[in-house]
């Protein structure tokens, strides 16, 4: 690993895990490639686990205060003075209606109108309750799955990046500032882990698929995405308009000199330009000028 891709990695990680920089040169060998990656994975797991004990504890929290207003309202309504909450309440309140039933002379107190329409009014409260919070706690889990299946996405798509060995700023922040944007252009899309991969779902939730009825892939839909926002350096068997044999150089590919301005940025702009080439135009024109 080189030093530009330790620091990429380096700066990611202590981004997303806060990491300390001991912890961070824990992960690699006295020759700096990456040894022992259990540390991350041990925070990503703590990371997880603490997301669940907010997820549940904010559920808990609601279901408490949901209660609190349903016995708040029972009181008011029903003139209630009384401490007791809960099925407690509940009690007091029924044996507060039977035996006002019981002074009017109702023998059986099931039947009583003002019992029947009080045990109607709970029931509809609860339910209410019940379905209100099943909905909220259904949604936190599907948010909670969705961003645990962007890690695997962000994973792999870093991955397939690196390997294509982009051109990046030499800046470390203009380089993850780049690699944000193409990532929350991925965080965009839908996807599904089937179990051997990823697979990319348009909005009907049904896997995408080119024109031809030819399903995407998540590497062809990655791809497509990073192409527009990264260059790629060619390989050492191509040559480009600046890299062609030079007859002064024995036949060894050599610089050309760029004879006007708009073959100077020309050349800039070819897809196919090194590094290398685009460093020796940029010296070249800004000398020349």
């Amino acid at each position: 690993m080189i030093d530009k891709e330790q620091k990429i990695l380096n700066d990611s990680l202590s981004k997303l895990f806060k990491i300390e920089p001991e912890t961070l040169a824990s992960l690699y060998n006295e020759a700096g490639e990456l040894s022992d990656f259990s540390k991350i994975l041990e925070l990503d797991a703590e990371r997880v686990a603490k997301y669940k004990k907010e997820n549940n504890d904010q559920y808990k929290r609601g279901i408490k205060e949901g209660a609190s207003n349903i016995e708040k309202e029972v009181k008011e309504k029903y003139e209630l003075d009384s401490d007791l909450l809960g099925v407690d309440l509940v009690d007091h309140l029924v044996v507060k209606k039977i035996e006002e039933a019981k002074a009017a002379g109702t023998k059986d107190i099931t039947k009583h109108p003002e019992f029947i329409k009080l045990q109607v009014s709970i029931e509809k409260q609860l339910k209410e309750r019940d379905k209100e919070w099943e909905v909220k706690l259904a949604e936190k889990e599907k948010e909670f799955n969705k961003a645990k299946l962007f890690e695997k996405v962000r994973e792999k798509a870093l991955l397939n990046l690196k390997a294509r060995n982009p051109i990046l700023p030499q800046d470390p922040r203009k380089s993850m500032a780049w690699e944000e944007v193409y990532l929350n252009e991925l965080a965009k899309g839908n996807y599904m882990d089937n179990g051997e991969g990823l697979v990319v779902l348009n909005p009907e939730g049904t896997p995408l698929t080119s024109a031809h009825g030819k399903p995407i892939t998540f590497d062809e839909y990655e791809t497509e995405i990073a192409d527009k926002y990264f260059e790629y350096p060619v390989s050492e068997s191509r040559s480009s308009s600046a890299n062609r044999p030079d007859p002064k150089n024995n036949g060894q590919p050599g610089f050309i000199p760029p004879k006007s301005q708009d073959e100077y940025f020309s050349r800039l702009r070819d897809p196919k330009i090194t590094p290398k080439e685009r460093i020796q135009l940029t010296e070249f024109w800004t000398t020349k000028k």
